[in-house]
């Protein structure tokens, strides 16, 4: 399977997605969004002492409200990938990072739950790493992470030929 944006070179500054996956959900094509959301953030940080992943959902409504309407548009269902600086994934990613484990175990005849230990293990790997660069470069953090996401999305989950 092929993977991308979907879109052509203009479109890509507005671009609903990081990565486009063609025949994600009953053949529908589906756009993950990542984002990285600190829980640190003035304007949530009352609520994400007290609740833990509420940076993470409250990134997951901020895509969609921004993104519902234009993947809709191209037939796209629109899926966010929030994760917050320390690690605690939202609910829509965890949701869709179960059935990337499911599909990995079946390809490489595991258990669903090893491929889940090593997908989740190798994402937060690239989220340490990614951490430490924006302490050490911080002008570089979101180029790097998008970056490296896109190459572990590439490389760990075999997104070509995948499905």
């Amino acid at each position: 399977m092929e993977v991308g944006s979907g879109l052509g070179h203009d479109e890509r500054r507005t671009r609903p997605a990081d990565v486009l996956v063609p025949n994600w959900d009953l053949g529908k094509p589906a756009a993950f969004d990542l984002t990285v959301a600190s829980p640190l953030n003035q304007s949530i940080l009352n609520e994400a002492c007290v609740t833990a992943g509420s940076s993470a959902r409250i990134s997951e409504q901020r895509k969609h409200a921004s993104n519902d309407v234009k993947c809709s548009e191209l037939g796209w269902s629109c899926i966010p990938l929030a994760v917050e600086t320390y690690g605690c994934w939202g609910a829509e990613a965890r949701l869709h990072f179960s059935r990337f484990a499911s599909r990995l175990a079946a390809r490489l005849n595991c258990s669903k739950s090893h491929a889940t230990s090593t997908l989740y293990g190798r994402l937060n790997l690239v989220l340490v790493r990614a951490n430490a660069r924006a302490l050490l470069y911080p002008e570089h953090m979101a180029s790097a992470l998008t970056s490296q996401l896109n190459y572990s999305n590439a490389n760990i989950l075999q997104i070509r030929g995948f499905y």
